[in-house]
């Protein structure tokens, strides 16, 4: 998930300057240079000392990536003197810009230039401009893998935005925080601000931004085993999720996934149909494919064989138009399982063989191998050989293959295996798979 900007706010700047800017994150230093170039033959010498040091500045900087230290140095000491006329707010907001371009490009000069972003800041007794550098510099610091650094630039922000009074500021130095705790396996630290934060945002520009921090907060609490908080986190980063589609998709896949944990099947389908419905309003055909996967189990696991069927078949369908092999074969193995109680048990063998031609990774094949041992099972209870002995030798090939010689070698002396329980085995290890991957999988069921 981004971390919401908190830029410092500054006069606006010619289009060159922005150019400029733009070419040095993107690594175009010698477009860079051109841009400042361009943004020098514009500008006045007397009157416009603020844009002209920036210009000059940016131009060194540009000049000393490619490695023309003379030009660099003539450039950065005309940049201090036409600065010696300019406000320090506005030198601060330029160095903070070089700074994040900086930043982007991975260079180590980036902190000196915070730094002195950070003392022009002081030095204009702008208490606001502060908070937001301190707080901006706090933000590319946690991107870039100093979460010490960026906690302390991240809580000197916010303690700058209440001195000020700027709730805004606050509220974004305290979400940045809060993912820089988290990352860290501070939950705790990481919810209290996160509740500062919502407190503050009175707006709601970082609804989105929380509600993401949540659904993390919630994928910890849940492999922690504490699915009640995972589920009030959940629920609290749906009410936030607003118009943002990705997050509400991820949160209502996330509690579709608890509730089947807790065998609540009525909940689980309602927060897969609403699922499905912003799928596809969306146009996503992943996500629709996928909830209408977990719908069909869901109706598997409540017994009701037809919507089962529906949505599987459905699902099986567009995942295979996408190439969503993996899916597909989970698809066809629940097809199986129909298929078994319904009685069709040709039917059902044909689907535990398609789901094996689908099948490519190992956690696929032995989920195959053991729908084709349930078929067997099945099929030898009801006296049918012919279904039941090439279910068994099929499940036999995918153990050889998976070089299980044992089991295939049980498996070859002829006689299916018998598998009392094997489905409920099968439905709650499925259940229990599939509530973890929907915490941990922004497309399964993040919950980042």
């Amino acid at each position: 998930m981004s971390l919401p900007s908190n830029a410092p706010l500054h006069p606006d700047r010619p289009d060159e300057l922005a150019a400029g800017a733009a070419a040095l994150r993107d690594g175009r230093v010698a477009d860079a240079v051109a841009a400042y170039d361009r943004a020098l033959e514009r500008l006045s010498a007397d009157g416009q000392p603020e844009q002209r040091g920036a210009a000059l500045l940016a131009r060194g900087l540009a000049h000393q990536l490619l490695g023309e230290t003379s030009s660099a140095t003539s450039d950065v000491l005309a940049a201090l003197n036409a600065w010696s006329l300019a406000r320090a707010d506005w030198a601060s907001s330029a160095m903070s810009d070089l700074a994040a371009a900086l930043s982007g490009a991975g260079n180590l000069a980036a902190d000196t230039y915070w730094q002195a972003a950070l003392r022009l800041a002081e030095r204009s007794g702008d208490v606001i401009l502060q908070a937001a550098v301190a707080g901006e510099w706090g933000r590319h610091a946690a991107r870039a893998g100093e979460p010490v650094t960026a906690v302390a630039l991240l809580e000197k922000s916010a303690e700058l935005g209440r001195r000020a009074g700027d709730d805004a500021i606050v509220a974004k130095a305290l979400v940045n925080l809060a993912r820089v705790e988290l990352d860290a396996g501070r939950g705790g630290h990481a919810m209290r601000n996160i509740g500062e934060a919502l407190a503050r945002d009175q707006r709601g520009d970082l609804r989105a931004a929380t509600a993401g921090l949540l659904i993390d907060v919630a994928a910890g609490a849940f492999h922690s085993g504490d699915t009640a908080h995972a589920e009030l986190c959940l629920e609290q980063a749906l009410s936030l999720s607003g118009s943002d589609r990705q997050i509400r998709e991820r949160t209502l896949a996330a509690l579709g996934g608890l509730a089947r944990a807790r065998n609540d099947y009525a909940a689980a389908a309602r927060y897969g149909e609403e699922l499905l419905d912003s799928a596809r309003r969306g146009g996503d055909l992943t996500v629709a494919a996928e909830s209408l996967h977990d719908l069909g189990r869901i109706a598997l696991l409540a017994g009701v064989l037809d919507d089962a069927a529906q949505r599987l078949t459905e699902s099986v369908v567009i995942a295979r138009s996408l190439g969503l092999d993996s899916l597909a074969a989970s698809g066809s193995r629940a097809l199986a399982e129909v298929a078994i109680r319904r009685g069709a048990m040709l039917r059902a063998l044909g689907y535990a063989e398609q789901a094996v031609i689908l099948s490519m990774g190992q956690d696929d094949l032995e989920a195959c191998a053991a729908t084709l041992l349930f078929v067997a099972a099945e099929a030898g209870r009801a006296g049918l050989d012919d279904v039941a002995i090439p279910a068994n030798a099929g499940a036999a090939e995918i153990y050889r293959l998976l070089e299980r010689d044992d089991l295939a070698q049980v498996l070859s002396g002829g006689s299916p295996l018998p598998a009392p329980g094997a489905e409920a085995r099968t439905d709650r290890l499925e259940a229990g798979l599939e509530a973890a991957r929907s915490v941990v999988d922004p497309n399964g069921i993040d919950i980042g």
